[in-house]
């Protein structure tokens, strides 16, 4: 678990903190930017791959 909340945070997509009252204990949770972005990303993507299958099912349709 540690490696993986290492590779996210070294990737930029979580911050790590720590309580005043215990400095062994970590609190991680997820940067809203880098979230921002993928969900940009997958939204285009999303009307990327709506436009083809319409097109695949318009195709068909008129295939005899």
């Amino acid at each position: 678990m540690s490696r993986h909340l290492r590779t996210l945070r070294q990737c930029g997509l979580i911050e790590e903190s720590h309580p005043e009252f215990d400095a062994r204990v970590r609190i991680y949770s997820l940067r809203p930017e880098p979230m921002a972005n993928l969900k940009l990303w997958l939204e285009e993507t999303e009307r990327l791959w709506a436009a083809q299958l319409l097109a695949f099912k318009a195709h068909l349709e008129r295939a005899p």
